[in-house]
């Protein structure tokens, strides 16, 4: 979590009771915003991956390099 959001959720927490439904959404939006990184990792490692297992091809001679002329 951000800076901002840590010390504005700890603001709200010194409120107290009141402020409940305020930090619970505070975490809410904090998990979406997670699950979204962590979804944008997750697609990138699948094309690193992928592009990992076209080397290992060139590297096995199942396939020509990519600067090479057919």
């Amino acid at each position: 979590m951000e800076i901002e959001i840590l010390l504005e959720y700890v603001n709200l927490f010194k409120k107290g009771k009141s402020t409940v439904q305020e930090r619970r959404c505070l975490l809410e939006e904090q998990r979406e915003k997670l699950i979204e990184k962590q979804n944008n990792i997750s697609a990138t490692i699948k094309r690193l991956d992928y592009k990992l297992e076209l080397y290992d091809d060139i590297i096995s001679g199942k396939r020509k390099d990519f600067t090479e002329t057919i």
